[in-house]
């Protein structure tokens, strides 16, 4: 990995920072793209000032895209691995319209998540891929959810139904009658 440059969207999260230090630690330069810096970047800057570079931005905006790849390029070059991390999800602490019950899920919400998930990871590969493309080298890496080929299990978030909540991963449908799982 010591010649390698690797582009990593949501680095801020709790696997895109796995990612970067797993690379970091293998000898690879790493630039990380996210919405936010929190924490886990400060510490990776600090820990590898050299090798690691952390770019804000938007996944769902070619503009924020574009800034980034010519941010990575002025710090080390064309990126030689890109890994379309960054996506958004309902999580247990979302408002509960938003894990509750399929039929009033906010459509709102719906298009943001496949905005994020969706457009964003299709934007990522066609600009930076663009790149890697044009510079005749590069592999992408897109991570997705267990949940994108199994149910999740529901049991999972018993808490938030001890709590008298109605809760459901966006991921599962329930019925009025009946809970079944896609």
């Amino acid at each position: 990995m010591k010649d390698e440059i690797v582009l990593i969207s949501g680095v801020s999260g709790q696997l895109g920072s796995a990612y970067a230090r797993a690379f970091l630690q293998a000898g690879a330069q790493v630039a990380g793209g996210d919405i936010q810096y929190d924490a886990a970047i400060a510490k990776l800057e600090a820990e590898y000032p050299d090798r690691f570079q952390f770019v804000e931005c938007d996944i769902t905006s070619e503009e924020s895209l574009k800034v980034m790849l010519r941010e990575v390029e002025k710090r080390f070059a064309i990126p030689t691995v890109l890994i379309n991390n960054a996506a958004i999800d309902s999580p247990p602490h979302a408002p509960a319209a938003e894990n509750g019950i399929f039929e009033e899920y906010p459509r709102a919400s719906w298009e943001k998540i496949l905005e994020v998930n969706v457009t964003g990871t299709f934007l990522s590969c066609q600009i930076i891929g663009g790149a890697m493309a044009a510079a005749g080298r590069g592999s992408i890496v897109n991570i997705s959810s267990i949940y994108g080929v199994v149910s999740p299990d529901q049991s999972l978030y018993q808490y938030r139904r001890d709590q008298g909540d109605i809760f459901l991963n966006l991921l599962d449908i329930r019925c009025r009658s009946q809970p079944f799982s896609i």
